[in-house]
């Protein structure tokens, strides 16, 4: 009993040191780079570079068709009459079409034409994020009384994180949910209500995946890449439209192909709850305070030159680096077969504490015993 007391408080120990440091990063002004980078860590991004191994598998729903290079609006009516003709089951476009062209009035004239015959596109419009301007919204310039198909295309993101790793559903704007373009472009390739319209967002499932890409001005070449496929057109080299995300620094519209794959395919991550987090790690960093108490016990017994050197620091790291191994690969396997994510961090955290939390126990436990043998003493 007196052991697994002991087990128990240098587990608890180890994870209120691991507190006090996390507070401090995220208090101190000193630290502010270091929360940011926490703040901004998932788990899931180390397991992606597990499954990163070079080969990627190849999407058979997504294809991209690259319009970096296009300008002129009367071209993209040609591009978007082109795709149409060659029946994609679902086609979305990633442009934003602000103003008219005073130079091409009749290029505006083509696009706002084409568009308003396209009843399988879904056409993208931005929801303005400032506090001073929530509810606005910018669209392309047909669209006020053309009734184009449009859905917001706003990413969700942290205040000050980078990262993109989850799509939005829907958006109350003005008290009603909105649909996002991704929603409305899955629902169409589906036939039908692929996930429920709601104020929520997908994780989107960045497991690597290589997506064709067919340039805007060879389309009729690549008819087997957007016959019953759903197309997404956007830009795949312009600065203004990239994202940081576990895959890297990717496009837009490759963005948006994760978040349509991992919708269709019902692979969304799904993060453990705070509650099983704390659980699981705490579980975890009690195994392993008692697998490193009964290793320094061996070691420590009887001193026998086997013993001397199994107790050797770097042994006692590789023991270590072997115990954390095992844990990342059955949370991995997890992560692979269920699309289940428990995030290790304050686990590993704590791990490499345990010695720490155990100087602290014996330094706690020894000022008790003086301070009940000085009570005996002046009795």
């Amino acid at each position: 009993m007196a052991k697994l007391w002991r087990y128990f408080a240098v587990t608890v120990l180890a994870f209120s040191i691991v507190g006090i440091y996390v507070l401090a990063a995220f208090n101190l002004k000193v630290f502010n780079p270091v929360a940011e980078i926490l703040e901004d860590y998932s788990f899931t991004d180390f397991y992606y570079k597990l499954l990163d191994t070079g080969e990627r598998e190849t999407s058979r729903i997504v294809t991209i068709v690259d319009m970096t290079e296009l300008r002129k609006r009367r071209d993209f009516a040609q591009l978007f009459m082109e795709v149409d003709a060659l029946h994609p089951k679902a086609v979305g476009v990633d442009v934003v079409f602000e103003g008219y062209k005073e130079e091409d009035l009749e290029g505006d004239s083509l696009l706002a034409a084409t568009v308003c015959q396209l009843h399988n596109f879904v056409f993208s419009y931005k929801i303005i994020e400032a506090e001073s301007m929530e509810g606005e919204t910018v669209h392309s310039f047909y669209t006020p009384n053309d009734k184009v198909n449009e859905g917001f295309t706003n990413m969700p993101r942290q205040l000050y994180g980078g990262m993109k790793r989850s799509v939005s559903i829907g958006r109350e704007v003005g008290g009603k949910v909105v649909p996002s373009f991704i929603k409305k472009v899955v629902d169409i390739y589906a036939g039908q209500e692929v996930v429920p319209l709601s104020d929520k967002d997908v994780n989107i499932n960045f497991s690597p995946k290589y997506y064709h890409v067919v340039p805007y001005d060879s389309i009729m070449e690549y008819r087997d890449l957007i016959e019953d496929h759903l197309v997404l057109i956007g830009a795949m080299t312009e600065e203004g439209d990239m994202h940081y995300t576990p895959q890297g620094k990717i496009a837009g519209v490759e963005l948006l192909a994760y978040a349509a794959e991992t919708m269709l395919r019902q692979t969304e991550i799904r993060h453990a709850s705070t509650g099983v987090t704390m659980v699981a790690s705490f579980i975890i960093v009690f195994l392993s305070v008692i697998l490193l108490s009964h290793y320094k016990a061996f070691t420590t017994r009887k001193k026998t030159l086997f013993r001397v050197i199994f107790g050797a620091s770097l042994i006692r790291g590789l023991l270590i680096a072997g115990w954390l191994s095992l844990i990342v690969w059955v949370t991995f396997i997890l992560f692979c077969s269920y699309n289940y994510s428990i995030s290790l961090a304050i686990a590993m955290s704590a791990i490499a504490l345990i010695y720490m939390a155990e100087n602290l126990y014996d330094t706690i436990y020894n000022i008790i015993v003086f301070k009940k043998e000085e009570k005996k003493n002046e009795v």
